[in-house]
């Protein structure tokens, strides 16, 4: 199948977006991709999700949250100010300032059916997103969660100790070698975990159909993450799935920078092309 592959830079109102479109075409549906915590859209295993939806007739697009830290097409965080200040409010934010680009700017084409994909961090920011994305008249059609957090609530006592008296919490990155700064308002959010940054809440008042998938192996963000998410969804659309992915890590068995393509990631992307032919 014939793709038009493109870089784009874009500004939003919180900041430089960056990101790669991959198109099949006008009306196509077209996967909207939420990166975790620390992703960025060339992130390892993402541009080979791309490239495999691509060639079944799904277009996608993956970006840079404005406050991811990575300041160029690099994969170091250079601007640690700005991954301080990073937060699910924003990328709540810059997930429907995406949308609505693709819905109305010429770089893009108003798709079939629109998306949503989100990895780690990113299934919960996505899961928030999907109010907002529709409050503001845009439908989707569907949302893919992999690997996904369900709450924020995952630090030890200790580190929320330290984190509440110092304003910040200092979390190794075992990648880069970097000390990188959780910020004050990140902070905010993890403590608001059973109140506004509820994910339960969300995901009970869901209606439109939700793809949960989650590597039963998965060091990150344990299995148990996701078989909750579908324990609080299942109800509410016939259309609803869950995805055991056995003998999978967090990245589904690949590395940064991807030195190879994985069956786990392959059977992941043919689970989620089929269910999306098919709603």
């Amino acid at each position: 199948m014939e793709t038009d592959t493109k870089l784009f830079q874009i500004e939003s109102p919180n900041g430089t977006i960056r990101g790669n479109f991959v198109s099949c075409g006008a009306d196509s549906p077209i996967v909207l991709m939420a990166c975790g915590h620390n992703g960025f859209y060339h992130f390892g295993m993402f541009p080979t999700i791309l490239k495999i939806f691509a060639e079944h007739g799904i277009s996608s697009l993956s970006f840079n949250y404005t406050h991811c830290g990575i300041s160029d097409e690099g994969d170091y965080f250079d601007d640690l100010e700005k991954y301080k200040a990073n937060c699910r409010r924003l990328e709540v934010e810059d997930l429907t300032f995406v949308a609505k680009e693709i819905m109305t700017n010429s770089l893009f084409h108003k798709p079939k059916q629109l998306f949503l994909l989100g990895h780690s961090m990113g299934g919960f920011s996505a899961m928030f997103a999907t109010q907002s994305i529709q409050k503001s008249g845009i439908k989707l059609s569907g949302i893919i969660l992999l690997n996904s957090l369900r709450t924020l609530n995952t630090k030890t006592l200790e580190i929320m100790q330290e984190w509440e008296a110092n304003g910040v919490y200092f979390k190794p990155n075992m990648r880069t070698k970097q000390h990188l700064p959780q910020g004050s308002e990140f902070l905010a959010e993890t403590l608001a975990s059973e109140t506004t940054w509820n994910m339960q809440k969300v995901v009970e008042a869901l209606t439109i159909p939700c793809f949960v998938a989650h590597a039963v192996d998965d060091e990150a963000v344990p299995f148990e993450h996701g078989r909750t998410i579908f324990f609080w969804v299942y109800k509410n659309n016939s259309q609803n799935a869950f995805l055991p992915i056995p003998h999978a890590g967090h990245t589904l068995n690949t590395t940064h920078p991807m030195k190879r393509s994985s069956p786990e990631l392959q059977f992941f992307c043919d689970q989620v092309i089929d269910w999306i032919q098919n709603l």
